[in-house]
C-alpha cells in the first residue's frame, strides 16, 4: 500500500488532450510579468484588452473581438478607423 500523495493518479488522457481541454475550457495559458511595485497587476497578456487591464476577451472569435472593441470605442466616443 502506497503512502498518501507518493505519486500522482495517472491521466486517462494524453498531456497534450489534457492541454488542449483545459485550453478549450480555460482558455490560452498568459504570462504576465509583474513587478515588484504592483504596476502591472491585473494586465493582459493576450494584448486585446483596449485598457491594457485584463477584461475577459482571450477566447473570443476575431469577428467577436471586432464587435465589443467597436462597442467599447463607441461608448468611450471614440470612432473606429476602417
Amino acid at each position: 500500500m502506497s503512502g498518501k500523495g507518493s505519486s500522482p493518479r495517472p491521466f486517462s488522457v494524453s498531456k497534450e488532450e489534457f492541454d488542449n481541454r483545459y485550453e478549450t475550457i480555460f482558455g490560452k495559458r498568459t504570462k504576465v510579468d509583474k513587478k515588484d511595485n504592483g504596476e502591472d497587476f491585473n494586465r493582459c497578456g493576450c494584448e486585446r484588452s483596449p485598457t491594457g487591464k485584463c477584461v475577459g476577451w482571450h477566447n473570443l472569435s476575431e469577428d467577436e473581438y471586432q464587435k465589443r472593441l467597436e462597442e467599447y470605442n463607441r461608448q468611450q466616443g471614440r470612432t473606429t478607423q476602417q
